[in-house]
């Protein structure tokens, strides 16, 4: 079992596998916190219940008018409520189920090989980060959509300029010109034959559901969105968890039937989702003795519900034998991130072939984190192997 404790390959400061002190707070004080973003005051929740409560409750809505949202555009289902939510949902449900992931091992497994080829060939002190982290599921990603690997370059650019952007008036900019890049996209398809994803969203056939071209882009650009970053993040963080934590992965190389288990602990453990989309309350509701008005926005702080001792034994211990348990890594509710099957077959492949490929692997030297507005993971990872 591991604490979050630093060790020599911590950078100063935050200690890399902790949760914000902030967060934390309002987790042990059991009540709500605030937080000004772009001038615009959120109420912030933090444990177990109350996330379920914001994630289910009809009275905070993810439909209702904010100021912090981008304009609502047809698809984006994830700035919608029931019952329209689910049309949207529906059409691409097929596409991302427990089986449909496990039809996509033999890619990914390809993929994985393919980057550490790669990382192979580039030597130790190589930066895991842009050759395997992000690469591998970009691969991925594309062969799911259906993109050339010039396409989805084109993409990963526009969103990261987007969600790099300090300011509401450049999000929304940023925000329109990769709509119309999207639609471009879809639109093409529709002109196309083909089995990938962004064909069947495209697709008008008979007793399938169907969409025009701005619903299609804009189920398109949600999946993105949802998908693209924080999965690339997500695998980055898991294998620096293991790296960082040497005597957990000596359990997993022992053990190797635990990677199922040691996948749902990573993703709890981890806080690489420190802030869930805003919710907006369209009634008065008190919660804690705080009354949170109708209009407020509301986010859940899912890597902190991760940590709530009413619900995890131990929650800053990181043991890869935890039997797994419902965590919120990828949300909670009717918008639980679809893609989470593909997510952790990518994590679970991205750990286990480098491990197989580096018996020795460990990391070289210092990690600096990637501190963004949402999202916590290492900014690099370098790693050696061989005789030191």
């Amino acid at each position: 079992m591991s604490t979050e404790t630093p060790d020599e390959t911590t950078p100063a400061g935050r200690c890399p596998f902790a949760i914000q002190d902030g967060h934390r707070a309002i987790l042990a004080s059991g009540t709500v916190g605030s937080f000004d973003l772009f001038g615009i005051q959120h109420w912030l929740v933090a444990g177990a219940e109350d996330i379920k409560l914001v994630t289910n409750d009809p009275r905070f809505s993810s439909a209702a008018p904010s100021e912090m949202l981008p304009d609502r555009r047809p698809g984006w289902f994830s700035g919608m409520d029931l019952p329209e939510h689910s049309r949207y949902r529906q059409k691409i449900a097929g596409d991302f189920t427990l089986r449909s992931a496990r039809k996509q091992e033999a890619v990914v497994v390809e993929a994985a090989d393919a980057c550490l080829d790669g990382i192979e060939a580039a030597g130790p002190g190589t930066d895991l980060i842009p050759g395997y982290a992000k690469q591998l599921p970009s691969l991925v990603i594309n062969a799911l959509y259906g993109l050339t690997p010039e396409e989805g370059a084109v993409l990963e650019t526009r969103m990261r300029s987007i969600t790099g952007s300090t300011d509401l008036d450049s999000v929304k900019t940023l925000t329109d010109d990769f709509f119309v890049h999207a639609g471009e996209l879809v639109r093409a398809k529709r002109d196309e034959q083909g089995d990938d994803l962004l064909h069947r969203l495209a697709s008008t056939a008979d007793g399938e559901i169907s969409l025009s071209d701005d619903e299609a882009t804009g189920v398109f650009a949600t999946l993105l969105f949802a998908g693209h970053d924080s999965v690339q993040q997500m695998v980055g963080y898991c294998l620096y968890a293991l790296l960082g934590h040497p005597e957990q992965q000596a359990a997993l190389r022992a053990q190797p039937e635990l990677i199922d288990h040691a996948v749902e602990e990573m993703l709890r453990f981890l806080p690489v989702n420190q802030m869930g989309v805003p919710r907006v309350c369209v009634e008065d509701v008190d919660l804690h003795g705080v009354r949170i008005s109708a209009g407020d926005n509301v986010i859940p702080l899912y890597s902190t519900a991760n940590r709530d001792p009413r619900l995890f034994l131990d929650p800053d211990v990181f043991d890869v034998r935890r039997p797994p348990e419902g965590n919120f890594a990828f949300g909670h509710g009717i918008h639980k991130c679809p893609g989470q099957h593909i997510a952790r077959l990518l994590i679970k492949v991205a750990c286990l072939r480098l491990f197989e490929r580096f018996p020795d692997v460990r990391l070289a030297g210092d990690v600096p984190m990637n501190e963004g507005l949402g999202l916590f993971s290492p900014a690099e990872l370098r790693i050696t192997w061989g005789t030191a």
